[in-house]
Formats: structure tokens, C-alpha cells, sequence
């Protein structure tokens, strides 16, 4: 999979873009609000000059399936032949989403979502144009998507944007708690693919200068945001989601989602709740309990590798160093606070077994409770 990156360029220069797939119609997916204060539309209108286009919000933050099949029945009635979505990542998996159900309608688009029947066709061109620096989506082949409460990962080569636009002056408007949450969303997955059972030595690359980025600018970029911080964190994002892209996420993010779907907690919130203890948790792995088939020490080793990135010594002091680094961009960790309970039915029961799967130590039932309860 390849994809051409575009970084800080002005609306000529995307128009410029626009013009290479030679489209009659352009189908635009993006935020509601955001679309305004972010800036997004003033810079996608002077980019589309004369494009005839038809714009599609009519979607929730985290995208039902419902909401992707109405979407691509307005693309399809549209005729438009060029997507272009800007927004956060529920804009750009919406867009995917569009991308793939339009091109293959002979496949029932819930049997797609639930892996019975795969993406065999390429849809309609995609540029990703993130305003939101954390979800990684605009250099992902994944897209997220509810149905009845469950989430559910589609995963295909053929949904893989063609090109990413990364504009930094896009955040500036980003309220405090939605920086921190997406930033550590991106903190999270370069963090999680850096001891995936899937990590490459280029995935672990791409991780680590992702890590290295986002903890120089993220305290900044959400305290104080300046344009420096903020692309900083905007990069950071973009190759966290280029080293997920490979490896996949692990038990951090496969926790999330039962607390984003039962109490509401925000995505890249949600994530963190859990990644300080899964550091101590997967640092103590052996033999015994092993997941990934280069060895416990392999898997030691990459942890101490992010002890190193973190500037800590342990296991113990990492966990504390990113909890002190949750607390600094106002980000509440405690359960308890958070209202959060029920944990064996509403968080262990609903835990995602493929997100799991990639995780470097295996974890029981009630080693999850016994985590969660040590919160």
C-alpha cells in the first residue's frame, strides 16, 4: 500500500491535487461543527473552485452502520467519482466506508462489517484530510463502524486512502480535552504497535519517532498550542497511524471500546484508562503466558526500548510516568472518578478478542478484572 503525503500545503496546492484524478464530482465527508470552526471549510471551498461537490455530515462521532449505508446511497444518487473527506477519524472511516459499499454492492455491506464477506473491488478515489491529530485514519486500510452497540473493524487494502493532507493550522481551534484525547489516541497506538505481536522493525521505527514527536509536543499543543506543537503532534499522529497500519492495536484499545460504548468515554480517553498498567502488565511477561512467538525477552526488550523513549527505569515508573503525563493535560484516569463500574459484565465481557490477540502477554478474565480493580 502506498500513499502520497502532502504536509502544510495551501488550498492551490490541493487543488492542484484534486485536479490529478481528473473527477466530475466531488462527494465531501465531513464533521458537523468542526467543519466551520476548524477552518476546514474555508480551506476545501478555495481548494474545489469549480467543482461541483455534495457535501454529507449526517453521521454520529463514532459511525453507526446505519449511518455509512445512508451515506453511500447519497453518493451513488450523486454520481459523484472522487471522495474527499476532512475531518476527524469518524469522517474519515465514514468515507472508507462510502468508498468500499459503493463499489461493491453486489456484497451485503453487514456481512463486509462483520468479516463474513470481504472487499474485493477499489471504490472511488479518497484524500484524507485530518483536523484532529490523534485517529491515525488518514494512513490506515482499517475503518471503525458501530452496529447495535458493538464495535466492528473493517480492514481492506481496497479502502486505503490515496493521499493525506496534513495542515496543522486545521487543530488550532481544537478545544483542550479533545487535543489531549486525540493525542494520547496517538500516544497510545505507537506505544501499543511498539510491543504487538505484529511490530516489524519498520512499524517499531515509525512508533518511535511517533512517540518521540508527541511527547515533546503534546503538553504544549494542549496547554499552550503554537503552530510548532501542533505539528509536531499532528505528525506524530500520522506515523503512529502509519506504524498501527502494520502491527494493529492490542489490549489497550481492545478495553477501550466497552467504555466509549457503556459510559461514553471519548476514544482517546478511553484508551489510556488502561495503557499505564498494560506497560507494567506485558513488561512482567513469560514463557508461560507468552503471545508473541520471538520470545518473552524479544518482548522485554522492545518495553525497556520505550522505558528509554520515556526517560524511566522500570516498568513501575513508566506506568507512573504516563499517568503524570495524563494528569498534566487534565485527563482523569481513576475509574472510580469516572463513575466507572461493572466491570466484569460491561468492560471484561465486551472486550475486543482481535484487538487482544495482538497483545505480547495473554490475559484471563479475571487478570483483566484484577487490572482494572488495581486502577
Amino acid at each position: 500500500m502506498t500513499q502520497r503525503l502532502l504536509e502544510n500545503i495551501p488550498s492551490e496546492d490541493l487543488k492542484n491535487l484534486i485536479s490529478e484524478y481528473s473527477a466530475n464530482k466531488i462527494f465531501l465527508v465531513t464533521g458537523k461543527t468542526s467543519y466551520v470552526r476548524s477552518g476546514a471549510k474555508e480551506f476545501i471551498e478555495a481548494s474545489l473552485g469549480d467543482y461541483e461537490y455534495v457535501r454529507f455530515s449526517d453521521f454520529e462521532e463514532n459511525p453507526k452502520y446505519e449511518d455509512a449505508i445512508r451515506g453511500t446511497k447519497i453518493f451513488i444518487d450523486s454520481g459523484c467519482d472522487l471522495i474527499v473527506a476532512i475531518g476527524g477519524g469518524s469522517a474519515m472511516d465514514t468515507a472508507k466506508l462510502i468508498s468500499a459499499f459503493a463499489a461493491n454492492t453486489e456484497v451485503d455491506g453487514l456481512n463486509i462489517v462483520k468479516g463474513l464477506e470481504h472487499i474485493s473491488k477499489k471504490g472511488s478515489p479518497l484524500i484524507a484530510i485530518p483536523t484532529t491529530a490523534g485517529t491515525g485514519s488518514e494512513t490506515t486500510h482499517f475503518a471503525v463502524v458501530y452496529h447495535q452497540k458493538k464495535k466492528y473493524s473493517v480492514a481492506s487494502e481496497h479502502i486505503f486512502p490515496e493521499a493525506a493532507v496534513l495542515n496543522s493550522a486545521l487543530t488550532m481551534s481544537q478545544p483542550k480535552y479533545l487535543t489531549a484525547c486525540s493525542g494520547l489516541d496517538a500516544l497510545s497506538q505507537a506505544t501499543e504497535s511498539f510491543w504487538s505481536v505484529n511490530s516489524t522493525n519498520e512499524s517499531q521505527q515509525d512508533a518511535k519517532e511517533a512517540i518521540s514527536l508527541l511527547l515533546k509536543g503534546l503538553v504544549q499543543a494542549v496547554n499552550a498550542p503554537d503552530e510548532k506543537s501542533r505539528e509536531m503532534v499532528m505528525k506524530g499522529a500520522y506515523l503512529a497511524g502509519k506504524a498501527i497500519n502494520v502491527s494493529k492495536t492490542t489490549a489497550a484499545h481492545a478495553v477501550s471500546y466497552a467504555f466509549t460504548t457503556f459510559y461514553s468515554i471519548p476514544h482517546g480517553h478511553a484508551v489510556f484508562l488502561t495503557l499505564p498498567e498494560f506497560l507494567e502488565y506485558n513488561y512482567g511477561v513469560s514463557q508461560d503466558d507468552l503471545n508473541d512467538s520471538r520470545g518473552s525477552e524479544y518482548v522485554k526488550k522492545a518495553i525497556e526500548n520505550l522505558f528509554d523513549l520515556f526517560g524511566v527505569e522500570s516498568a513501575s515508573e513508566g506506568k507512573d510516568y504516563l499517568k503524570k503525563l495524563a494528569s498534566s493535560i487534565g485527563i482523569e484516569l481513576s475509574l472510580e472518578k469516572l463513575g466507572i463500574s461493572n466491570y466484569e459484565d460491561k468492560i471484561v465481557g465486551n472486550v475486543n478478542m482481535e484487538r487482544l490477540g495482538n497483545n505480547p502477554r495473554k490475559i484471563s478474565k479475571d487478570g483483566l478484572l484484577t487490572l482494572l480493580r488495581s486502577k
